[in-house]
């Protein structure tokens, strides 16, 4: 009672505790999935690579492909190393894989 007396004079408010809060549910229930969706616009390249490596295909693997061999599996409109960036980007950061395409006319650089 004293110490009710004191916190109205300092102004400080009286906390209390609902029993409500204690017994609340959330609402909507939400189930943790460790695989995120993938995107709709690499989901046919992903499936490409599945069935060509079959069990292989996952976390940790490197690929190293040509561009022929990248364009025969996963045609693209753009025949170049770039019109694949995003996919490689992709898997880098979502899957921990590492997806190398080479070009013919790309030439390697050693010293």
């Amino acid at each position: 009672m004293f110490t009710d007396f004191i916190n109205r004079i300092l102004g400080a408010e009286k906390v209390s505790v609902s029993n409500r809060l204690e017994n609340a549910e959330p609402s909507v229930i939400m189930k943790k999935d460790s695989t995120k969706p993938i995107p709709e616009k690499y989901q046919r390249d992903i499936e490409a690579l599945r069935q060509k490596y079959g069990d292989a295909f996952k976390t940790g693997l490197c690929i190293n492909l040509t561009l022929q061999e990248a364009l025969s599996i996963m045609p693209r409109e753009r025949r170049r190393i770039d019109a694949y960036s995003g996919l490689v980007s992709y898997l880098k950061k979502e899957w921990d894989m590492t997806l190398s395409i080479k070009s013919q006319k790309t030439k390697s650089k050693t010293l």
